[in-house]
């Protein structure tokens, strides 16, 4: 971005739509928010955090992390451990002896087996509270001796984030694992507000003033594209303010975006056949079934792969945005509910293979 043609046109420091991660600028997701910090006062031990990539969730852990207050310790990893040793390291601070305690222990430290000992040594009377983000990453023997941990010592709480599959893989691999978990989250998309409301935190934070260069219909238009993903969101804003100053424009409206639409990739069947299998499958749907609501495409699916039917709308929901982001699909509405069909250029690419 030209930065110093922002500053001048829009009172901004610097470029407000970048993906760093800032905690005090989250919003949405209050109910979420509200079920951990709930659990967490519960003294629930383990506490889930899900959702996909772009949803959120190292935003969402790190705001908990500056706003919690009540523990003795708070601890953030942005990945877990790959090798169960590592663990150590991570409880370091706490178990760390005092200055005489290590002058007569030297070769007595904690190890894997006595680690848990350690902890409620120092933790008597004091609490810690461990946010582990990217967990999906983390080995099957790292999140095992994380639930041996975690059972041994009494004022050890955690929070543990990842992708949906993540939960697959514990429900697959470490039974005991998911039976710790007492409070389940899942993160989707923010709301319309919520969305405007980022854009607006994101503006004012570089010095702008409320949703400026925006108008409330570019807001919307921009819900529309993303589905009210927060990473989506703010790549799409980037991309409209370059190309408002790169045409010496100062509002972002809808006669703009009308003349800024990028066109089209070309689609092709290599394209379609590349697909990640669910997106595909929905678009095949559609293809045969032609213009249908989320929960028509679902009655016409296979719910296999899918917990109950609750998690199955809110999947289809996400597959459905994707695919509209990538110029595959379009939303309709008609009278109140919004139907979706394959995009005109894909449907003539199957009508001509």
């Amino acid at each position: 971005m030209n930065y110093e043609k922002a500053i001048k046109e829009f009172k901004w420091e610097t470029n407000p739509f970048t993906f760093n991660i800032l905690p005090d600028l989250f919003v949405g997701y209050d109910k979420e928010v509200n079920e951990i910090v709930s659990g967490l006062k519960s003294r629930n031990k383990f506490s889930l955090l899900l959702g996909p990539t772009g949803s959120g969730k190292t935003t969402f852990l790190k705001s908990l992390v500056n706003g919690f207050d009540g523990y003795d310790y708070v601890l953030y990893l942005s990945k877990p451990p790959k090798e169960p040793e590592d663990w150590l390291t991570v409880f370091r601070e706490i178990t760390k002896p005092g200055f005489l305690r290590s002058i007569f222990s030297r070769g007595n430290g904690p190890n894997l087996y006595n680690l848990g000992e350690f902890m409620n040594r120092k933790l008597k009377g004091k609490k810690c509270l461990l946010f582990v983000d990217e967990c999906h990453e983390a080995s099957l023997d790292s999140l095992e001796w994380l639930r041996t941990i975690t059972d041994q010592t009494e004022n050890l709480f955690i929070v543990i984030a990842g992708l949906p599959i993540f939960e697959k893989i514990l429900k697959s691999n470490l039974e005991t694992f998911m039976r710790r978990v007492e409070t389940r989250v899942e993160l989707s998309n923010l709301t319309k507000a919520e969305t405007r409301e980022l854009i607006k935190k994101r503006i004012e934070n570089e010095g702008g003033e409320d949703i400026k260069p925006f108008t409330a219909n570019a807001v919307e238009y921009i819900y529309e594209r993303t589905g009210g993903f927060p990473r989506e969101t703010l790549r799409i804003c980037n991309d409209l303010v370059q190309k408002a100053l790169r045409k010496n424009i100062t509002t972002i409206d809808l006669d703009f975006l009308k003349e800024a639409e990028t066109p089209e990739s070309r689609i092709s069947l290599e394209t379609i056949s590349e697909l990640p299998e669910r997106q595909r499958i929905v678009l095949e749907t559609l293809s045969k079934k032609g213009e249908l609501t989320p929960s028509e495409l679902i009655s016409n699916l296979k719910l296999d792969g899918y917990k109950d039917r609750e998690n199955a709308v809110r999947s289809v929901n996400n597959l459905l945005r994707r695919l509209m982001n990538e110029g595959l699909a379009d939303r309709i509405r008609k009278g109140k509910t919004y139907r979706y069909r394959v995009s005109g250029k894909y449907q003539s690419l199957m009508v001509e293979a």
